[in-house]
């Protein structure tokens, strides 16, 4: 059976990374797997202890807190001391916690857990968590997407424009296409301006008001709430786009 998160995140695992898609991922080392022999082993143990009275019952794991299991709140703990360690790291290390992030990802079947790798993936500054948040924009999760957008907009890159512009304009989920249109609000740029002009020409209310918003910020200008006078603006401030600039798909890896 395919795995879910493998629809989006198709990119071939770094070179530099030794993991496969059948390692277990553990990137702060915190969590070990016990691999338990057979039901044999089980068996043996409670015939033994039968012997020495019920009250004194011990199962093997009641006095271990390990498990062989890693549950997905274990996967989201170590991934977030990942983003929290990503601004004292140097480039190198920030590159390998990158790449660590980026396999994990791809066969990630827990929307929980690829929401937490987007979280912490924006805290890295490198060119491959860029497109591991633009990928994230295709994700089959409303908030994993929702929460690219925000993270790519912090960054105020406006090479992630395009991306965003896919967002808004194709995106079925109005929680993603206002996550988008606030993430072009902040990116000072005449394409975002250009791609806002989708959101105040749609006819939902939601999308013109929050296209008028992010168009203030970017813009300078303050034109009031008059949708009109934004649609005029955004208009006349739209740039040429060449064939090449025309996003496609999302394959960036």
């Amino acid at each position: 059976m395919e795995d879910p998160a493998a629809v989006w995140y198709c990119f071939a695992p770094p070179a530099a990374n030794h993991m496969t898609s059948k390692t277990c991922f553990d990137p702060m080392g915190k969590y070990e797997i016990y691999q338990r022999s057979t039901c044999a082993t089980l068996l043996g143990t409670v015939v033994f202890s039968a012997f020495v009275g019920c009250a004194s019952l011990s199962m093997p794991w009641q006095d271990n807190e390990k498990t062989s299991i890693i549950t997905p709140k274990m996967r989201i703990s170590a991934i977030q001391e990942i983003g929290a360690r990503a601004a004292d790291a140097d480039a190198q290390e920030q590159q390998t916690l990158t790449e660590q992030l980026a396999t994990q990802i791809q066969t990630e079947p827990d929307p929980l857990v690829r929401r937490a790798i987007q979280e912490a993936i924006a805290e890295l500054p490198t060119p491959l968590a860029q497109d591991v948040l633009i990928a994230g924009l295709q994700d089959d999760d409303l908030d994993v997407r929702v929460t690219c957008c925000h993270a790519l907009g912090q960054r105020s890159d406006p090479s992630v424009i395009s991306a965003l512009r896919v967002a808004l304009e194709t995106d079925e989920q109005l929680d993603v296409q206002l996550a988008a249109i606030d993430a072009l609000g902040q990116i000072k740029s005449p394409q975002s301006v250009s791609a806002l002009a989708t959101a105040v020409n749609d006819r939902d209310p939601a999308l013109q008001y929050a296209g008028v918003q992010a168009l203030k910020s970017v813009s300078g200008k303050d034109l009031g709430n008059d949708v009109g006078a934004w649609r005029q603006y955004a208009a006349s401030e739209q740039p040429e786009i060449s064939l090449a600039e025309r996003p496609t798909g999302w394959s960036p890896f």
